[in-house]
Order: C-alpha cells, then structure tokens, then sequence
C-alpha cells in the first residue's frame, strides 16, 4: 500500500486535504489554520502539550496518514509536532533533550509498514533541531485502544511498555505522539523511563481528542485514534 500511494503521487501530483488546491498534501494556510495550543493532564497529572484539536481536517490528515499510506503527510504533521515541542521547552531551553517517540504497538507496525509516530518525529525532530531516539517499546502485547473506555485504555497498557536507559542517568527526554486521547498510554512511556533513570522534561502531541468524551469513564470513546 505505502509503495502504491507514493507512486501515485508522483504520476498525479497532490492536493491540499482541505482545500483542495494542487500543490502540498497539506498547505501552509490550512496547516496553520488548525494550530490550537493547548495543555491537558493525563490520569496521573502529567502535563501534555498539543498542537491542535483531534477534529475535522486534523482527523482525516492523521487517518489518512497512520491508515492509508500518505507519508506525504508526515511532514505537516511533524511540523504540528514541532509547534507543540517548542511550546512545552519554551526559550528553546533543555539543551541535550531527546526526542523520545511513543511506538506502535508491534501489530500495528506489520500491518502498516512502517512506525507512524517515529517517522512525525523524526519529522519533528530535524524542525527542532533535536536527536530523536528510539528508547521504548512495547514488552507485551497490546489490544488496539480504539473503542476501549478510559480504565479499559489504562489496564490494557499497564506495565507494558519497556524503555532503554539512558547514557547518562537524568538525561532529559521529550516524549511525543501523535494523538492523546484518555493519557494512558503517555502516562505508561513516563513511567517506563523515569524507572531506568530518564528524566521525563515535557510530552508533546500532535492532537488531543476532546476531553469531555476521552476522559468519560462509563462511555465508549466514539473517536478512533487507530491501532497504537
């Protein structure tokens, strides 16, 4: 599928997602134009900064992307990542940091071809001028998220994600994913790497899913995020 797409590209061009103007998978105006920086907490009280709104032209880009092959996308979506890098170290501070990139579940990245989230930050990363590093995985599997409620999301994640140690105890990692959607999964990857000595110095999406139906314990969620 990822082979299919590209050459498709290449023999038709690209347009716009959004506005459909020949040019850019996604243009500058549109990308700018879904910007909404914004702070949420995870279960556990950690601070998540997110570029923009998991919502309308943010969706189908991501769906696009993680679901159907567009590595066009990665692009606009790592600048997102990027807005949102520079908001949680603002100053350009924490020198030394390392991008640290929630994985794809084992799964999903056989089906897909390729691990989405690594690619948007290393997309990121060379915005920022950071090392992205491939320090977690997943020890065990995992179910797809998609449809879980909340507490559904935190058990089926729970002591499953295994990080690297650092070169250096303290070393400061910025952890980064594509899409927030209850915290859980954020709040697995900062547990993993404080607990072989990383020092966890901000989490950054690209997106976050409305709070009021991610965070609703009784309810299943109504957005998918795809196969984390």
């Amino acid at each position: 599928m990822l082979v299919t797409n590209a050459l498709w590209d290449l023999a038709v061009g690209r347009r716009c997602l959004a506005c459909d103007q020949a040019g850019p998978a996604w243009c500058d105006r549109c990308l700018r134009s879904v910007v909404d920086l914004h702070e949420r907490r995870t279960p556990f009280g950690h601070g998540v900064v997110a570029a923009a709104r998991y919502a309308g032209q943010v969706r189908t880009a991501v769906v696009a992307y993680k679901e159907h092959g567009h590595l066009a996308l990665a692009a606009p979506l790592g600048r997102l990542l990027a807005a949102a890098l520079a908001e949680a170290r603002p100053g350009g501070g924490l020198a030394g940091a390392a991008i640290v990139p929630v994985p794809s579940s084992t799964a999903a990245t056989r089906l897909r071809g390729n691990d989405h989230a690594r690619r948007i930050a290393r997309q990121a990363g060379v915005r920022s001028g950071m090392t992205t590093l491939t320090a977690l995985r997943w020890g065990r599997p995992i179910t797809d998220q998609a449809g879980l409620t909340a507490s559904e999301r935190r058990h089926n994640v729970a002591g499953a994600m295994v990080a690297s140690a650092p070169r250096k105890p303290g070393s400061a990692a910025l952890v980064v994913d594509d899409i927030m959607t209850t915290g859980a999964t954020v709040d697995e990857a900062f547990q993993a790497l404080t607990s072989v000595g990383w020092r966890v110095a901000g989490v950054s999406v690209v997106a976050a899913v409305d709070a009021r139906r991610a965070l609703a314990p009784h309810l299943p969620l109504r957005y998918r995020e795809g196969k984390n």
